[in-house]
């Protein structure tokens, strides 16, 4: 038995993308000074991650993973934090 489109969860999941990134696109359109701002600091903290990725590849190779975990964990928390609190 063929399932109606509808039902598919790929098409649900696609429809969705499609309204969550029409949903930034609008946000972005209304507050392009701060959109800008926010894109040059997302810059910025990316080349800071890569900066402490090359420290964390000075490290013995045993202890890589668990440094990068702690990192990721320390950021995630960070955000988690200063974002949504």
């Amino acid at each position: 038995m063929a399932s109606s489109p509808k039902s598919r969860p790929d098409k649900d999941l696609s429809a969705a993308a499609i309204s969550v990134f029409d949903q930034v696109k609008r946000i972005k359109n209304e507050n392009p000074e701060v959109s800008r701002k926010i894109d040059r600091l997302e810059a910025e903290i990316r080349k800071k991650i890569v900066e402490l990725r090359s420290h964390v590849a000075k490290l013995d190779p045993k202890d890589r993973d668990f440094v990068t975990v702690l990192i990721v964990n320390g950021i995630h928390r960070t955000a988690d934090e200063v974002l949504l609190d």
